[in-house]
């Protein structure tokens, strides 16, 4: 438990967990259900987030991408108020290049049917992601961004 939460507090050390639950083998992976897993970790909305925008931002099995779409969207409002204190987890805040991962992971050039947030979600997480890291930190994030976001916020 200790460490999915671990995992699940850093954008990074999250890909860890897309990749050893997406590229598991055998019946307990194939029948993998995401949503009753952070279920019962117990993991918060921001943890939750974090873990299912690694694996929407990667590649894994469909279905695992399908139910990483699905607890986002269940958990996105809950998720941006926790982003939005401070700290969001007891112990630390998020880094430029971890909220960096996140906005990648979910603005990124994935192919979701239908797409994995609406446009004002998008909108409404760059500014958490600005209110959280100010206007300076944001400009390089945005730039790296750039080429996705002309795109995806007209959407």
């Amino acid at each position: 438990m200790q460490e999915t939460q671990r995992l699940a507090r850093d954008p990074f050390l999250a890909d860890r967990f897309r990749d050893g639950v997406g590229g598991g083998e055998g019946d307990s992976f194939r029948n993998f259900d995401l949503a009753r897993f952070v279920d019962r970790v117990g993991l918060r909305s921001l943890e939750r987030l974090v873990l299912s925008a690694a694996i929407v931002g990667g590649q894994t099995r469909k279905e695992l991408t399908t139910q990483a779409a699905g607890v986002i969207r269940t958990e996105f409002d809950n998720a941006l108020l926790e982003l939005c204190q401070s700290p969001p987890f007891e112990y630390a805040e998020f880094t430029p290049a971890q909220i960096s991962k996140i906005l990648d992971n979910l603005l990124g050039d994935h192919p979701q049917d239908p797409p994995l947030l609406e446009g004002s979600q998008r909108q409404a997480l760059l500014t958490a992601a600005q209110s959280k890291l100010g206007k300076e930190a944001m400009i390089p994030i945005l730039q790296h961004l750039y080429p996705k976001l002309g795109y995806l916020l007209f959407i």
